[in-house]
């Protein structure tokens, strides 16, 4: 969303509940042709049929005189009503394409809630603070996003707009870009995946980690043939926790089932924000089979650690565990923190929140030209633009 300001005169409508089937589903209008198009749609049971502001009227639902569901109408202000049909998505589907055929213009809930934010807000890096304060998926985010209007990004922009050396903004774009990949971490949450060859303990990891039976466990070389998927936290991580097939290139030549769950597991290696990589060190050969260092930031789990006799782990490269045991899974929630970075990450210090701030923040840590640089600046703010 790269704008602020909105057309006040058009009637949007939008589907206010998530995807899929549920009990409710919920449509809602709002706009100076709100009640007009709802008299077109909804007949009230009731005799009183007025749209007052509060008030919930039963009824039916109809599409060309053909009623297609029973349900309420709550008119939440002046010119915004909420339509409350069963979830099934088809009914919802059907009410939208009639508003759509009466010349109501369909969007999705966020731009519903832009335009509803924009007349208490001065520009879009306001209206973009109130939309990502409810997406959020931790409160360090929201505390984040909160010091970016209040001081942070919001007070360097004004710095930057009175600020005529190019070379000092580029320096600071860079940094601010730098820690902005740290909050999106915690704004959205990461991907782990859990990686190592066969029957090294990934699975038993994995279930440990999130505390429950996400994953099959057994001696069985090559349980896992598909990944796994289960979600948790470590505060205040939001985590995606990937359990995949064991690296093993000799089971990658053994069948088709094999080399997919194989491919599949380099795909995810190059699709994360943090690896895994469990080693039984139970083992002698395990110390043939420590990771190549990548792209992606890794952490090395030495595990069955009660069962081996092998030297300490070299600090900040590798974590001795049992998953079994739950020995030292404190330890390496803490190193996964340090790892990503969000262990000492401050939210009072200038961020970007968006994919929008973020993309121009790059542009600026390497523009050349003051006029340009003034331009972008203005941009990150997003004032006086309109949809």
């Amino acid at each position: 969303m790269d704008t602020f300001k909105t057309d006040c005169k058009e009637t949007w409508a939008c589907i206010r509940t998530g995807k899929g089937i549920a009990a409710i589903g919920s449509i809602e209008i709002e706009g100076p042709g709100v009640f007009s198009v709802a008299r077109q749609c909804f007949q009230p049971t009731a005799k009183d049929t007025s749209f007052e502001e509060g008030k919930i009227l039963r009824g039916r639902f109809l599409v060309q005189s053909e009623e297609i569901d029973e349900g309420l109408l709550a008119v939440e202000g002046p010119q915004r009503l909420v339509l409350h049909c069963h979830g099934n998505p088809l009914i919802a589907r059907r009410i939208l394409e009639f508003l759509k055929t009466a010349g109501i213009r369909i969007v999705s809930l966020e731009e519903m809630l832009a335009r509803r934010f924009a007349p208490q807000s001065s520009n879009l890096l306001e209206i973009e603070a109130r939309l990502e304060s409810l997406k959020s998926v931790s409160l360090l985010g929201v505390q984040l996003i909160h010091h970016q209007l209040s001081g942070g990004l919001s007070e360097v922009l004004e710095q930057w707009s009175r600020c005529a050396d190019i070379e000092t903004i580029r320096s600071q774009a860079k940094t601010i870009f730098q820690r902005s990949q740290i909050a999106r971490r915690i704004l959205r949450g990461v991907r782990i995946v859990i990686a190592g060859p066969p029957n090294s303990g990934k699975s038993t990891l994995l279930n440990r980690l999130t505390g429950g039976e996400q994953a099959l466990v057994s001696d069985i070389q090559g349980t896992t043939r598909d990944w796994i998927a289960a979600f948790g936290r470590i505060e205040p991580l939001w985590i995606e926790w990937i359990d995949t097939a064991g690296l093993d290139e000799d089971l990658a030549g053994t069948d088709t089932l094999e080399q997919i769950a194989q491919q599949q597991t380099h795909h995810l290696l190059n699709h994360c924000d943090l690896i895994l990589y469990v080693l039984d060190t139970s083992k002698p050969q395990w110390t043939q089979q420590l990771p190549a260092p990548g792209a992606i930031p890794l952490i090395t789990v030495l595990n069955k650690y009660d069962l081996s006799h092998i030297d300490p782990p070299e600090p900040d490269k590798q974590i001795a565990i049992s998953a079994l045991c739950g020995m030292n899974l404190d330890h390496l929630s803490r190193r996964i923190l340090q790892t990503l970075q969000v262990e000492s990450f401050e939210p009072a210090l200038p961020a970007a929140f968006t994919e929008r701030q973020i993309r121009l923040l790059e542009k600026l840590a390497s523009v050349k030209n003051l006029s340009e640089t003034k331009s972008l600046v203005q941009q990150l703010f997003g004032i006086g633009r309109t949809v």
